[in-house]
Formats: structure tokens, C-alpha cells, sequence
């Protein structure tokens, strides 16, 4: 079975790269014959014999640095840095190394050639890549944070980018593998990062930065009962059904930001620039109510809608009323965001109005605002299936009215120039203006002899009615 790794091992990277820079390959003779050993071994090689001495030497300098009983945990940890640092130089020199290898075993088997005390008694072991993988992110996050103070390299803008890039992406990997002592160590650097971001400001200024990005962690990265009972769980995992849930899943091709949020647990974890979270708030918001459409009429929709709305929408909601505002009173739309805002609120009104207007009791009481999303003969669902195949309607619009309309001519001119228009007029206007004389003379014969009436104001200003039954 597989050894799980610590990954909370890069606190003091820092100071760990400072003393790799004075590693050399010049060792005592006691670790020369060490060392030179390996070369009897088969499938080694003069890299694994020098990766040998560096590994020694770097030893002895973090062990005089750091082998005192009273420096903190953390910084005790060197021996598990040390074994990350071995098996990356493993990778990166293609030194082909497995667990059973003979190379490995004496490597680990003989460290007390070169170290009386037991420090690094079961430290030393292979690091399997699904490990590996996730410890390598951690160690390039603290490196590019370190390699900040490198103004000259551009070390601002190369965290920047590097974090854009991939820390959502680490939070990603940490969800989809439940890994929750990764997610603790991601979040250990986010801690560690806001506590010395700060330090750091006037060299980004130097870049043309005014400022560091925010990086946030999720709500909740525990693998708790309450996570797993998610309805975006069930949504968005492809291995996840429940059968009572018969909305479609959500899919990353279709609806990339709404699937992104769902697999970050509602979390936005990366804030670089003001106008691009809003614009990426509207695209979830969007993508959310066209999923919401596609899926109208099925009672389980009103599950995840409420999921949605507590999870997400109320906690961000001062935000999206910012939005709002500003998109609302703005005379043009040149702002990405309020485009996408303009789209939204034409096409999904009666969401973007519910949304608008719902308070926290009604989501925990009841569904009463939300009863129109299960109906199917609603006038949006009739929209909403119009809508769909490419809008099918309009397509077929301009055929149905350019029909209508040549038949309409072409009956004016047979009625116009042919026989047809004299038996037209023969048989059915005729007809109906006779029925209609003979009504109106009957109208007259009632009005003539049935009834006559009298008015006389001058004398006693009454009305006098007369009836002559026929």
C-alpha cells in the first residue's frame, strides 16, 4: 500500500532554496565511497552517483541549520522536504527509480553512512506520481511566491500568471480526488500568502502591479455527509446518480462557468480583476437560467434552484445588486459584463425577476415563487421549447407569411378577372346580403309598429311610452 505524503512541508521553501544554491558535489571521502557505490548497482549511472553527493550535501546544510529542538515543526520538516526534493530530481534527471529497485533500497537502507542520528529513519521513501503531482503544484506556488523579490525577472507578474492559471485548478484536483490533507495544505498557502502579500507590494509596484491578486479558498473543502448530499454533486459528476433527480447533467463543454462553480463547491477562488469577476458573475448567472430552461417542467429543477440561490446567489448577492445598478443606469453598454446583463435580462426576465426578489425564508419555507419552473404550459416554457433546435420558429415564419400572402393574391385576381368572381358574388356575397336585408327589415318592422315612445319635456319634462302589441 502506497504512503500518503505530508504536504505541509514549504513554509521555510524560501530558505530551502537559498541553501540549494550552495550545494556541490565535493564530499568527504566517506561519502565518496558512499556514493560511489551506487555505480556497482545495475541500471545506474554517473547522474544517480552525483545526485547521491548533492543529496548529501544538501542534508548536512539544512541539518546544521535547522537541528535544533526548539525551532518549530514546521521548520523541522526538512527531512520530508528532502524527500520530495530526491524524488523530483528522479523525474527531472530521468532516473528511472521504483520502490523494489536496488538503487532505492540501498539508497534508503544505508543513510546512516552519513548521519549518526535517526533523522531520517523512515522519511525516505518513493513518492507515487498521484502524490507527487499534487505536492509539485504546492512546491511551485510557494517558488513563484518566493521568487517575487526577483524584480528584475518580473516575479510579480510571473505568480500572477502562474496563479491565474493554476489555482483554481489545484482546488479542482482537490475536490475531484478527495484529498482532504491536499485541500488543507492549499489552504495553508493561501493563509500564508495573504499574511505576506503585503511585504511584497512595492517590488510588484516596480512591475506597474498597484496590486497582488486575491486568492480565496472554498466555503467548505471537507468531505462532510451535508458536501455529499449536494444536488450539484449528482449534476455534474458523470459516476453520481440519484434517481430521483431527472435533470440532465451539467457539462463542462455546454456550460463551462456554471459547471466550474459547481466543482469548486459555489466558490470563486481567484480575483485578479474587478470587471472580469463580474463578467464571469453574469456568464454563471446566464448559463444558469439557460440550464434552468432546458430542464423546465421536471419538479427535481426546484431542488437544485434553491441549492443554487443559497448557496450562491444570497452570499454574492450585494455584488450582483452592484451589477445591477451600474448596468441599469448606464446609457450605453460598453462594459463586457453589462452586455452579457443586457442578454440576460431579455432573454430570462422572469428568472432574472425571481432572483431578484426572493428572501432567504421563502427558500427554507417553501417553493410557492418558484412553482412556475415545474409548469409546463407556462407561457416561458412554450419560449423556452421555441427557442431550442436553433430557434425553429423563426425559421419557419417568413414561409408561413410569404404562403399567406400569395394565396390572398391569387384570389383577388380569379375574383377580379375570371368567372370565378361572378359566382362568387352569385353564391355567397349575395347570399349574405340578402340575409342581411331581411334581418334589417324585420329590425324595422319591430322598431315601426312594437313600440313607440314620446318625449315630452316642455310641459312636465316626462317621458311617455306607448306599447302596441302585434
Amino acid at each position: 500500500m502506497s504512503k500518503k505524503p505530508d504536504y505541509e512541508i514549504f513554509d521555510s521553501l524560501g530558505k530551502y532554496m537559498l541553501k540549494e544554491k550552495g550545494i556541490t558535489n565535493s564530499s568527504s571521502e566517506k561519502i565518496n565511497n558512499f556514493c560511489n557505490a551506487i555505480l556497482r548497482l545495475p541500471d545506474s549511472s554517473t547522474d544517480a552517483e552525483n545526485l547521491c553527493k548533492q543529496f548529501v550535501h544538501f542534508f548536512k546544510l539544512l541539518y546544521e541549520e535547522y537541528n535544533d529542538p526548539t525551532i518549530s515543526d514546521n521548520r523541522n520538516k526538512y527531512p520530508e522536504f528532502l524527500n520530495y526534493w530526491l524524488n523530483s530530481q528522479f523525474r527531472a534527471k530521468n532516473i528511472k527509480i521504483s520502490p523494489e529497485s536496488k538503487f532505492y533500497k540501498y539508497f534508503i537502507n544505508n543513510y546512516d553512512k552519513y548521519v549518526e542520528e535517526n533523522i531520517l529513519k523512515d522519511k525516505l521513501y518513493h513518492i507515487e506520481d498521484k502524490y507527487f503531482n499534487k505536492m509539485h503544484m504546492l512546491y511551485e506556488f510557494y517558488k513563484k511566491y518566493n521568487e517575487i523579490n526577483e524584480a528584475a525577472n518580473g516575479g510579480c507578474t510571473k505568480f500572477l500568471d502562474h496563479c491565474k492559471t493554476n489555482y483554481s485548478e489545484a482546488w479542482k484536483k482537490c475536490f475531484s480526488e478527495k484529498d482532504n490533507p491536499f485541500c488543507s495544505a492549499l489552504d495553508g498557502f493561501r493563509k500564508f500568502y495573504d499574511e505576506n502579500k503585503h511585504s511584497n507590494l512595492s517590488r510588484c509596484n516596480e512591475e506597474g502591479l498597484s496590486s497582488l491578486p486575491e486568492l480565496l479558498s472554498p466555503h467548505s473543502y471537507r468531505d462532510t455527509e451535508l458536501e455529499a448530499n449536494k444536488i450539484s454533486n449528482y449534476l455534474i459528476w458523470p459516476t453520481n446518480n440519484d434517481s430521483s433527480i431527472r435533470t440532465s447533467k451539467i457539462k463542462n463543454t455546454q456550460f463551462s462557468k456554471l459547471y466550474e462553480l459547481l466543482l469548486l463547491r459555489y466558490s470563486f477562488l481567484f480575483a485578479d480583476n474587478k470587471e472580469d469577476k463580474k463578467y464571469n458573475m453574469l456568464k454563471i448567472l446566464q448559463e444558469f437560467f439557460q440550464y434552468c430552461n432546458e430542464n423546465r417542467g421536471i419538479p427535481s429543477l426546484i431542488l437544485f434552484y434553491k441549492e443554487f440561490l443559497k448557496e450562491y446567489y444570497t452570499k454574492n448577492k450585494d455584488e450582483y445588486d452592484e451589477i445591477y445598478r451600474d448596468c441599469s443606469t448606464s446609457p450605453e453598454h460598453t462594459k463586457s459584463y453589462c452586455k452579457v446583463y443586457e442578454d440576460v435580462s431579455t432573454k430570462y426576465s422572469n428568472h432574472l425577476s425571481t432572483i431578484k426578489n426572493i428572501h432567504d425564508e421563502e427558500l427554507n419555507e417553501g417553493t410557492e415563487k418558484l412553482q412556475w419552473l415545474i409548469s409546463e404550459n407556462s407561457s416561458s416554457v412554450i419560449i423556452s421549447q421555441l427557442d431550442k433546435g436553433n430557434n425553429i420558429l423563426s425559421n419557419i415564419t417568413p414561409i408561413l407569411v410569404g404562403t399567406m400572402a400569395g394565396g390572398l393574391s391569387i384570389l383577388f385576381l380569379l375574383y377580379k378577372f375570371t368567372p370565378f368572381g361572378s359566382w362568387f358574388y352569385s353564391k355567397i356575397l349575395k347570399d349574405a346580403e340578402t340575409i342581411y336585408n331581411v334581418n334589417g327589415e324585420s329590425d324595422q318592422y319591430l322598431f315601426d309598429y312594437n313600440l313607440e315612445f314620446e318625449m315630452d319635456n316642455t310641459e312636465n319634462g316626462k317621458i311617455h311610452f306607448s306599447y302596441h302589441p302585434s
